[in-house]
Formats: C-alpha cells, structure tokens, sequence
C-alpha cells in the first residue's frame, strides 16, 4: 500500500478550503489515522485491506471528481468498512493539536479535554427529584 493513496484518500474526506482548514492528507495525518485504525476497531487492519482493494492503483492520480466518485462507490457497497475509515480519518483530524488551535480560532470553544478542569455549570435543581421521592422506596428491605 501507498502512502500517497491514504494521503489521497484523506484529501478527499477532509478536503480543507481556503479559510484556513488544511486537508486532511496534507497536514501529514495518514499515519495517525492508520494508528487509529489499530485501535477504533477490532478489525481495523482487514476493514483498510477491504477499503484498499476496492481503490485502483493509480487513485491518487485521478481527478477529484472520479476519487469521490469512487469513494461514494465504496460507501453504498460497504458501508461497514467505510464508517471505519472515515471514523479514523476523522479521529485522526479533529484530535490533531494544530486542528484544534484552528477549531478554538474559528469557534471560540476552548479546544481541551474536559476533565480535569471541567466545565461551569448551573447549580443542580434539587426539585427535580421530588417526582422520585413522591413514589417512595421501590425496593425491599432485607434483613
């Protein structure tokens, strides 16, 4: 397997424009998306082997057109093995630390885990429960 046909295969799920969002392929995630392929799915490895036999050789040199076309192909086909890859391309892509500088540009979400820091949030409305605690125990003592 090439590297130019997953970096191509990259470029046509995550295109990148000219706002400021790269291609996927270019930005150089084709072998964290192999990696993750490792790890997404149990069978990763067979579901790119699958993917892979359904591009032709010279994928990469093709026009955008027909590359999509071909990958749309392979999405009604095997949609299964699809998923897989673009799950990975996509994991690949938006867990990337210079994507995430972009997305925190461009939204203004800050781009971190969550935890340890957490997020505010309002103070916990206690009469929610009153519902629950109006019906009383719904189990049984035991001695």
């Amino acid at each position: 397997m090439s590297s130019d046909v997953v970096i191509a295969v990259l470029d046509c799920l995550v295109p990148g424009d000219t706002d400021g969002w790269p291609a996927a392929g270019q930005h150089g995630l084709a072998p964290k998306m192999l990696e993750l392929l490792e790890t997404l799915s149990v069978d990763g490895r067979q579901q790119l082997a699958i993917f892979l036999s359904h591009l032709p050789e010279n994928f990469p040199a093709l026009s955008t057109e027909k590359q999509i076309e071909i990958l749309k192909t392979i999405e009604l086909s095997n949609p299964d093995t699809f998923e897989t890859i673009l799950k990975a391309c996509y994991s690949a892509y938006y867990t990337d630390p210079e994507i995430r500088r972009i997305l925190e540009l461009k939204t203004g979400y800050e781009a971190r885990p969550p935890q340890p820091l957490g997020y505010d949030m309002l103070p916990f409305d206690e009469s929610l429960l009153e519902p629950v605690r109006a019906r009383g125990p719904i189990w049984r003592k035991v001695r």
